[in-house]
């Protein structure tokens, strides 16, 4: 349709909406995203069949398939007792764990949608003073580095994060982190920064 004849399209429209009250040439919604699978380039290892066997036992949320090998990322883990992991539903949403077997917290499993995760300042796990706490997040397009600015002193270990490709050049970088909150309960308060200079709320 050319320029000209869209106008006249949109005069008639017009006209026609002013005797029957309706409004002519609104723009269209949005179409609404269309879900794939999210394949890895590479499966989990077997190592961490123990975190897959674990979570194959556990009540899942709502919309979140049981993982496997192939589907599965390890952000962090201690190989025994201890794991952050995640594995995309598909292109727009995604399931996350901490697990936890020392007693310390319980595991926990969460879906999110990823376009939720990303702006979100991560939320903890566990907040009690003196335990050890996980948080998860994400990041649109390739990070190659995060770093912890402020007052890591609560910080267990550096920030784990993963690329993963969502298809049609769309990049998520899914990221983990494990601190402890003092045991005197003083609020931490530090930001994940990434090397163009954005900052966010850690905590």
């Amino acid at each position: 349709m050319t320029r000209r004849s869209l106008r006249v399209f949109c005069s008639a429209a017009a006209l026609t909406a002013t005797l029957t009250g309706a409004t002519a040439c609104e723009p269209l919604p949005d179409p609404l995203p269309t879900r794939h699978p999210v394949p890895l380039p590479a499966p989990a290892p077997p190592s961490a069949r123990w975190i897959v066997d674990l979570i194959g036992t556990l009540n899942l949320p709502p919309g979140c398939p049981k993982p496997d090998l192939p589907t599965l990322v390890v952000l962090d883990t201690d190989g025994r007792d201890r794991a952050v992991a995640f594995w995309p539903v598909d292109n727009l949403d995604v399931c996350h764990a901490v697990i936890n077997h020392r007693g310390e917290a319980p595991t926990t499993i969460w879906f999110d949608t990823i376009e939720d995760l990303v702006p979100r300042t991560p939320m903890p796990t566990d907040t009690t003073p003196g335990l050890d706490s996980y948080a998860f997040t994400a990041y649109r397009g390739p990070v190659e580095s995060i770093t912890v600015v402020g007052d890591p002193d609560g910080l267990v270990g550096p920030v784990r994060h993963r690329t993963v490709d969502l298809g049609a050049g769309a990049l998520v970088t899914f990221a983990a982190y494990h601190y402890r909150i003092p045991p005197t309960g003083r609020p931490l308060s530090f930001s994940l920064c990434t090397p163009d200079g954005t900052c966010r709320d850690a905590h």
